[in-house]
This record gives C-alpha cells, structure tokens and sequence, in this order.
C-alpha cells in the first residue's frame, strides 16, 4: 500500500521539481536583464509586432525606391527614409550611413544616464532630378537626446543612374583646384553677405569651413537651375540661424563644372534684338522693381524661362551688394538690368549730389557683381525731374501700366489691371520682392502670349515708344 503511494507521488513531485527549476531560471534571467534597463527594453519592444517596420516603395522616379524604417519604442523612437538604386554598391554606401547614424542615436541613449529621458532620431529623404539621369539625394538628421536641443545635419548623395557611381565634387568641378578655390570664395561671400544670418555668423568657424579644400563642400544637391551647399546646425552659426543653405546659380559656376553637369549654352544667350522695320508687331516690356529678392526673383525668372520671355530689372543696390549670384543669374538668363538708385529714396526731396551718390553707388554695385554696368535708370516712385534726367547717364525710363501689385498684394488682379490696360509696346510696372506677383506672373504670361505679344526688355522697347 506504501510502495503504491510512493509511485503515485514520484510524477507529481518531479513535475514540481521541474516547475520549481523553470521559475528559478526565469527570475535569474529577469534580474540578469534588469541590471541593463536598455536592453530589457529593446527585446520587450520587439515582442510588439508593431513597434518596428521596414518598408519599400516605388518612387516619382524611374529605378528608385524609397525605403522607410520606422521604431516606436516608448523611449527610442525613429523614423529615418532612404534611397534605394539599382546599383547595391551605392546603396551600400548608403545604407552604412543610416545604419551608423541609428547605432550612434541608440548607444547615445544607452548611455544616457537620465533613463527617463525620450529620444527621437529622423531622417527625411528628398530627391532632385537633374538632366536625365542624375539624382541629388538631400538627407536631412534630426537627432535628440533628451537634452535642452536637438541637432540638425545634412548627408547628400549626388547619383548617376546610368552608371551606378556616386559623384562627388572633385568630379563636378573637373578636379581643378583653381575651381575650388573660386567656388570656395562664392560660397563665403553668399554667407558674409546674408543678412539673415549677418548677426548669428561665428566668423572663426565659417573661416575654417569654406577654406578650399575638398572635403569642405561635398555637402551639395544641383536642384533645378542652382547647387545648394549644406551646413549643420551651429557648424558656422548660433542654433537661431538654423541649418545654413548656400544656392548658387548653375549660370554663375557654369564655367567650372564638368561639361557633364553644364547648362546648355542657349540658356545663356543675350537678348536678341526686335527685327527692325516692324513697328506694328505687338510686344510688351515687362519690368520689375526694388529687388533682388532671395525667394521671389529666382521664382520669376522661372516662369519667365517657361514662356521663353525677357524683362527688366530694376535693382537696388543695398540688395545687390547682399545678393550679387541673383543678379548674375538674372543677366545670365538674357534679361536686362537697371539702376532703381541704393535705397529707394524720392530723388526729388534731395540735393544733386545725394541723387549722384544714389545712382553712382549702384552703378558700382551692379557693375561688381555682374561684371557690366546697368543698361537704364528708374527713380524709385517716378519721382523725377529735367535736372535729374539730365545728369543720369543712362535713358531714364518709367512706365505705362502700374500693376499696383505693390498695393493690393493679390495675385489674381495682376492680370485683371495688365488686361484693363493693355496697348501695344506698354512698359509694365511689378516687383520682384512681393510673394503675390509671383504667383500670378504665370497666368499674366499665358494670356499675353496667346494675344500673340512679344516679351521684350525695356532698351527693345523705347525705339518704338518715342
């Protein structure tokens, strides 16, 4: 009867014993795990199906994807996008860089001895076509620790599809250190000259990083008709003024770069003259004021070049001086420049010899960023007088349709006064610093060109006025 129990109770107690062992094991593995709180963390995330995903999809352009890696751990989160090609020797030059830049932001926090403290690490894709088969790939980090701030930085891929290759900017620029140095002195001066970013510079540091040396600038993206170089949150300035971006239009360093990467050479002719002995031939001379502006003018001119049409721009010289690449760009694209005196005073109320220095210190200024003088003069609100005239140099020209866009600010009546007014060899007033102008230059030029007027510059134009 004994020896029956006993065999009755040895299952149950091994399978106690055995249950025993197994909670043992587990709250050592538990309190093995707590001793690393990262770590615990990173396994109990992953048993959330959710926590973690990688995707993949097709791009806008042909043989690029969009790869997209995303972690919503409580403490750790990410979310970081990237380019996939044809080529897996460009995309493992890619993928090393996302995958350092999450190791970096995880050991980070590991390491944090607040382990409280909530991270966050993006990385955002953007992707620019240039010609036919190059790519500039702009990645833009987001990267916070559980500090006071976080940091911004850029890592930029500039890809040919065609053949795979990765191209940097010793290739760009034919491998020329002469062509450096002359980038690096462009680059500087748009920085020195920023009026946004006049007060914020640390001169030491921006010194030091647009030296002329190769690794400083291979930061860059070519985005429709200008090179963008990239610069990190307090690289060269305080955190106020943000991640720096220089544009340079492609016009301004044609001449350095590989012929590859060149204009065509037909976006840079002159304006061509109106064939003479034509008098009734419907034209028009479109004219902007008070610029350039860093955001508005190079709008223009991209409409302009979409109906293939020339204007006149009438230029302050307090913005030339801070912004000479926009005004090469605007001669570089066949337009015509004029003086609007330095800093738009009522010539009028002034002594002569203030009105010269008016005229003459933007003269000078036109003259030095765009290795020419200005073609004719505009006083700023047509406040002019004989004398006046008499001692400017160049036609002084004023207008014949006042858009009064510097007025009403509304897009949609730039073309409803034009059309009110319209007549044949009209010079019309706009100006390039006003955000309504520009969106509503496009339907200005839709309309004209189908009246079938020709889009002339203002020096076309006066033969046929007087």
């Amino acid at each position: 009867m004994i020896q029956e129990r006993r065999k009755k109770r040895g299952p149950m107690i091994d399978f106690l014993l055995i249950g025993l062992i197994v909670t043992l094991i587990s709250i050592i593995f538990v309190i093995v795990l707590s001793k690393d709180p990262f770590k615990f963390q990173k396994i109990s995330a992953s048993k959330d199906t959710n926590s973690e995903a990688t995707s993949t999809e097709n791009s806008a352009f042909p043989g690029i994807r969009i790869t997209s890696d995303v972690s919503k751990d409580k403490r750790t989160p990410f979310a970081v996008h990237y380019p996939q090609t044809e080529s897996e020797v460009f995309n493992d030059v890619v993928l090393q860089y996302i995958t350092e830049a999450k190791e970096d932001y995880l050991l980070s926090m590991k390491k944090n001895k607040n382990k409280k403290a909530t991270g966050e690490l993006t990385i955002n894709l953007e992707t620019f076509p240039y010609q036919d088969h190059y790519y500039s790939f702009v990645l833009t980090k987001m990267l916070y620790l559980g500090g006071a701030n976080h940091a911004v930085s850029t890592k930029t891929f500039f890809f040919n599809n065609e053949t795979g290759e990765e191209i940097n900017i010793q290739t760009l620029l034919q491998n020329d250190n002469n062509n450096l140095t002359t980038l690096a002195a462009y680059v500087r001066k748009d920085l020195q000259q920023n009026l946004e970013l006049k007060d914020q510079l640390n001169n030491d540091e921006l010194l030091k990083v647009t030296e002329p040396k190769w690794e400083n600038f291979n930061r860059f993206a070519i985005i429709d008709d200008s090179i963008h170089f990239y610069f990190d949150e307090y690289e060269i300035a305080s955190g106020a003024a943000g991640a720096p971006i220089v544009k340079l239009a492609l016009s301004l360093i044609n001449p350095l770069l590989a012929s590859d990467f060149q204009i065509a050479m037909e976006t840079m002719e002159p304006t061509k003259p109106v064939s003479p002995g034509d008098p009734n031939a419907k034209r028009i001379a479109l004219t902007f004021d008070d610029g350039p502006h860093p955001k508005v003018t190079e709008q223009i001119l991209n409409t302009l070049d979409k109906y293939n049409a020339k204007a006149t721009f009438f230029m302050l010289g307090s913005r030339v001086k801070h912004y000479p690449n926009i005004a090469r760009d605007v001669l570089a694209r066949g337009h015509e420049i004029g003086n609007h005196s330095w800093n738009h005073p009522v010539l009028t109320k002034m002594p002569m010899e203030q009105v010269l220095k008016e005229y003459t210190s933007t003269a000078n200024e036109i003259e030095l960023a765009i290795n020419q003088g200005a073609t004719v003069f505009r006083p700023p609100y047509g406040a002019t007088n004989d004398d006046i005239n008499a001692k400017i140099p160049v036609p002084v020209v004023l207008w014949s349709i006042d858009t009064l866009d510097w007025k009403h600010r509304n897009s949609q009546l730039l073309l409803t006064y034009i059309k009110k007014n319209m007549h044949n060899n009209a010079i019309v007033l706009m100006h390039d610093i006003h955000q309504s102008t520009a969106d509503g230059l496009d339907a200005v030029l839709a309309y004209l060109q189908s009246e079938g007027y020709e889009f002339v510059t203002v020096s076309e134009i006066l033969p046929y006025r007087e």
